[in-house]
This record gives C-alpha cells, sequence and structure tokens, in this order.
C-alpha cells in the first residue's frame, strides 16, 4: 500500500503533528507500506533529515507568496499562501506518481476545501485533528484528545460515512511505548530521576525556567533534560544544566521511551507527550503553551493523571517552585497519579489505527451446500436476528432445503466474501432485470471489526461482472439498524424512503 501525509513543522506549528505522522509511517514501513512526505521547507530543519533517514521519501512544497484564506480554518494564517495554492502545489510535486491509496492530512490549517481537491491523488483520505474547529471531507477521523462527548464534537463535520477513532486509545505512539504501564503497580517510592520535556519546539523556553527553578532550589537527584529539534536556545540551556549536581541534556532524544521509563517524575507539556507519559504511567507536572494544549490540560488534571499547573504565561517561579516540592516530596500521590495515567493509554493506538487502515485479503465464492451449517450459525445468532427483516429462530433442516432451493435460482445470487480464505460476510443478491435487492450480514463475531465496507464493494464489483444488465442496486434496512445505515451511505447509496438505492455505474471510491 501506499500512503501521502501532509503535515508540517516549525516554531509556531510545532513538532507534534509530524511526529506522530512520522510514527504512524514507520509502523506502516515496518508492514510494508510506503509512504511519502508532503511538508513546507520552512521550518524543517533536522527534522528533514529524520523523514528520510526513517526510509521514507520528502517531497518539499516551495514557499509562497499569497493572502491568507478569509474564510478559512481558525489557524488559517499556519499556511500563508492559502488552501487553494497549497493544492496546486501538492498536485504539481506529486504530478505523474501512481495515486496512493490514503491520504493522511494532519494540519490545522486545512479543511474539507483542500481534502475535496485532493481526492483526486488518494482512493481514501484520513484525517487527524484535535480542535473539531471545521469540517472535514475525509472516510476516517483521528482524535486522540481526552474529551467529554467526543462523538458529538465531529456532528455535521465529518461525512456520514466517516470513520471516526476517538480518544487516547487511538494515540500513535511508537511502538516502544506500548504496554509500559507496569510502572502503576510499583511500590511508592522516592524521586531518583526526574525528566523535563517540552516538545519539539518550546517557544516559551519552559525548559530552560525549570531547569533554572531545580538550581535555585539545589535539587540534587538526576535530571534529563530533553531539547526538541526546533529548541533555539541550547547553549543557553546546556550552561543552566551544567549547574544542576546531576543534570544531563539531551538534544535532541532518540530515546524518549526509555527515559521516560526510567524517570520517577517529569515535567512537561500536554500535547502529544501526554500520551506517551500516560503510556508509560509517568507522574507529571504539566504546563500548556498553546490553546490546543489548554483542553488535554484540564482533562487529565481532573482524573488525576497529571498536575496541571496552566498556561505558561500564568505560570510564575513561586508556582514552579511550589508545585515541584509537593509532587517530588509525596509518593502516594505519585503512585495514584502512575495509575490514573495508566488507565487513559496503554500505547497500543498504532495497531488499532493501522487495523482500520489495511485492506482486507478479500476474495468472493458462491455459496455451496457444504456452507449450509455455517451460515445458519451466523443467521441464527441473536446479534444478527435482531437486525433483520425476519427475527424468528432458525431450525437447522429448514434451513438446509432453504439454502438448496436458492442455490438452483437463476435470480438470486449468495455469495461469501473470505478474508485469506476464511468466510466473513455473506451477501445475496435477488435480480430483477436491471435491479438487485441486496442483503448483508457478517460472522457475529467479527461484528465492528470493518470487514462489512470492503466486503460489500467486492460483492458489487462481482455483480458488475456476472450481471452487467444489473445497474441499480436496494437494501431494505429496519430504523434501528445504525450499523447498517453507516455501511450502505458508506458505499454510495442513498435513502429512499424506506430503502437504500445506489447506481451500479455511479463513480464509488476505490
Amino acid at each position: 500500500m501506499r500512503f501521502l501525509f501532509r503535515t508540517d513543522a516549525n516554531a509556531t506549528i510545532g513538532t507534534g503533528h509530524l511526529m506522530r505522522c512520522l510514527a504512524l509511517a514507520e509502523a506502516l514501513r515496518a508492514g510494508g507500506a510506503e509512504c511519502i512526505f508532503l511538508c513546507r521547507e520552512e521550518g524543517l530543519g533536522t527534522l528533514a533529515q529524520r523523514i528520510v533517514a526513517a526510509g521514507h521519501q520528502l517531497l518539499a512544497l516551495p514557499e509562497r507568496a499569497g493572502p491568507v484564506d478569509d474564510d478559512g480554518p481558525p489557524h488559517a494564517k499556519w499556511l500563508p499562501a492559502g488552501q487553494l495554492a497549497d493544492v496546486e502545489a501538492c498536485r504539481a510535486v506529486i504530478a505523474g506518481r501512481a495515486p496512493v491509496d490514503w491520504l493522511v492530512v494532519d494540519h490545522y490549517a486545512l479543511d474539507h476545501r483542500w481534502q475535496t481537491a485532493m481526492r483526486a491523488v488518494a482512493s481514501r483520505i484520513m484525517a487527524i485533528d484535535d480542535l473539531a474547529d471545521r469540517r472535514h471531507d475525509c472516510d476516517l477521523l483521528l482524535d486522540q484528545s481526552l474529551i467529554e462527548d467526543m462523538q458529538a464534537r465531529y456532528d455535521n463535520r465529518v461525512p456520514q460515512h466517516c470513520v471516526r477513532l476517538l480518544g487516547p486509545r487511538y494515540a500513535l505512539l511508537r511502538a516502544e511505548f506500548s504496554s509500559q504501564g507496569m510502572r502503576a503497580d510499583r511500590p511508592p517510592s522516592a524521586v531518583a530521576r526526574l525528566l523535563v520535556m517540552f516538545g519539539g519546539a518550546d517557544t516559551q523556553n519552559l525548559t530552560l525556567r525549570v531547569v533554572n527553578q531545580l538550581a535555585v532550589m539545589a535539587w540534587e537527584g538526576e535530571v534529563d533534560v530533553v531539547a526538541g529539534p526546533l529548541y533555539g536556545q541550547l547553549a543557553q540551556l546546556a550552561q543552566a544544566v551544567s549547574r544542576l549536581a546531576r543534570g544531563r541534556l539531551h538534544a535532541p532524544a532518540d530515546n524518549v521511551a526509555s527515559l521516560m521509563r526510567g524517570a520517577d517524575l517529569a515535567v512537561g507539556s500536554p500535547g502529544v507527550s501526554s500520551w506517551e507519559r500516560c503510556a508509560c504511567a509517568l507522574p507529571s507536572i504539566a504546563i500548556a503553551q498553546a490553546d490546543n494544549q489548554e483542553g488535554i490540560g484540564r482533562a487529565l488534571g481532573e482524573i488525576g493523571a497529571h498536575f496541571y499547573l496552566g498556561r505558561a504565561e500564568t505560570v510564575n517561579d513561586a508556582h514552579l517552585s511550589a508545585s515541584l516540592s509537593l509532587w517530588l516530596a509525596n509518593a502516594a500521590a505519585r503512585k495514584a497519579m502512575s495509575k490514573a495515567a495508566a488507565a487513559v493509554c496503554d500505547g497500543g493506538g498504532l495497531r488499532r489505527v493501522i487495523a482500520k487502515l489495511s485492506s482486507p485479503k478479500l476474495s468472493i465464492r458462491l455459496v455451496s451446500s457444504a456452507d449450509a451449517e455455517l451460515l445458519y450459525v451466523w443467521r441464527n445468532d441473536e446479534r444478527i436476528r435482531r437486525h433483520s427483516l425476519d427475527s424468528r429462530p432458525l431450525v437447522l433442516a429448514d434451513h438446509r432445503e432453504w439454502i438448496e432451493r436458492t442455490l438452483v435460482r437463476p435470480d438470486v445470487d449468495l455469495i461469501l466474501a473470505c478474508n485469506d480464505g476464511i468466510p466473513i460476510v455473506c451477501i445475496r443478491f435477488d435480480c430483477c432485470e436491471t435491479r438487485a435487492r441486496v442483503s448483508i450480514y457478517a460472522d457475529p463475531h467479527l461484528q465492528g471489526a470493518g470487514f462489512g465496507r470492503p466486503a460489500l464493494l467486492a460483492a458489487l464489483d462481482w455483480l458488475r461482472q456476472k450481471r452487467p444488465e444489473v445497474v441499480q442496486t436496494c437494501a431494505e434496512v429496519l430504523p434501528d439498524n445504525s450499523a447498517s445505515h453507516a455501511l450502505f451511505a458508506s458505499v454510495g447509496y442513498h435513502l429512499a424512503w424506506s430503502q437504500y438505492e445506489r447506481s451500479q455505474e455511479a463513480t464509488c471510491e476505490r
């Protein structure tokens, strides 16, 4: 599979967007995928080398002058030339290349207009967002925030068919952060190591402020200080770290997970690294540097997963000193915070997201008499009968007879979608001249696994080949069957009274 990533990193945007895209790209590449990054050159710095060193292609977008979109999203100023100019630049850079399977966009300045204009280069679009402040034209949306009523945030902001992956369980963390929550089971202990890490840019220079405060406090424990790739005052920070009794500067660090596992307390921002600290069950003091960090800061603070000190502009040296002194001294409170943090994020988000991105190896075959008992078990399951037009329990002998009669009917096609040869979904087409009625049900143990949509698309392709005269299909769905409503809408059907209808000539996502 081929993936195209559109994201940026600089002192204003920070590095979090690019880093989580890199984490996803690295995991995809490990599975054999090809990943291409589209990024503006300005401010990228050493991150350009990091993208290439990881084995990905980097296509640099030229800087273009132009007006910011007056009707653009709230962060439109992050894209000086506007969305239309960005679309033109992206298309020019990738001209002549084969379409990709997925376009992944992680950028607050891009909304549904950019995504719609870019659909010509990608079969499907995944949007990564934290703000829910604009519309998206995407097939998969990821928001790893911890905010109450997450589903409602994107109502009327994404298409009906869009799959929403919401919450920290989908946080895009590198593999080394997975299953590191065992710290929460350790007995309370004194702080021996402190980690100071404020992201890739740290425009507020909180790293230096914390280090200076630790020097004033004359704290004698070990201190690991991480400066990100876009940190701008490295010489001054190195001098400050040298005044600590046992300070070490990592600029930048390629072993963050190891540093987090070795630390007893951290000080940082409530951004992407919040989920890393939670996955490592690391107690922390958090200070927000940007608007999008405040929601995470408050939410994790309310459940005790970190101590939220507030916005950087409101935190003075007295606040820092008091907070450090409090949490360095209180082992029982750190233990409770560690347990709360571990419950938020287990570090397995990449695996879950990739499962949604990966296309199953589907094949289509006709049902045979030998499948009668398997289909009886599926169709007789209460989870399937609940949403069937006829919800009565089946009798095996009667079902066998029905299978035999159906298999010889010239107007009915009964087929199985198989994943690696294993039946997973049953689809039936009742055909009458140029129309066909479709019904579908899956192995009840696989409900919610994401097989319905690709199975239905594969079945419709099969029908188009076998019965070219059929130009329209329809399906009848019970009002309370929300999963089927979403399924049919996602492949291009529209609701017509109580039925869904779809023209077989209509183009559908491929």
